[in-house]
């Protein structure tokens, strides 16, 4: 079995390879509608910029590709939240995010998936 998840020294390489990793935040109810969250991480320089992600869940067995759910907000394609900060750490701790189940990006797709066979 392959291991999923990133430590905070591994994300941090994928970060200054130019590359983003994410974490899977779980599920939420916005006005009576079942939605998703997650984070993203990319470096600039020496800064860490972290974006907050909202999505209606609109998946399904067939269909779990997060990047495409509308926006509660009505914003496709903009993130709830951005922070810049020193570190990985620092910046998960502006969004609220105290567990860092860091994967590469791509994968919080299948974070999705896991989520959503255990809530269906």
């Amino acid at each position: 079995m392959t291991r999923r998840y990133l430590t905070t020294k591994e994300a941090g390489s994928v970060l200054r390879r130019g590359k983003a990793v994410e974490i899977f935040l779980g599920g939420f109810d916005f006005e009576g509608e079942k939605c998703i969250r997650w984070a993203s991480f990319t470096a600039s320089g020496d800064k860490v910029s972290a974006s907050l992600w909202e999505a209606f869940d609109q998946g399904s067995e067939d269909y779990i590709d997060i990047y495409t759910f509308d926006s509660p907000s009505g914003e496709y394609g903009e993130p709830v939240k951005m922070v810049t900060s020193k570190s990985i750490e620092s910046a998960a701790n502006q969004l609220g995010i105290k567990e860092l189940k860091l994967v590469n990006s791509g994968v919080i797709q299948d974070e999705y998936n896991s989520y959503f066979k255990s809530h269906t």
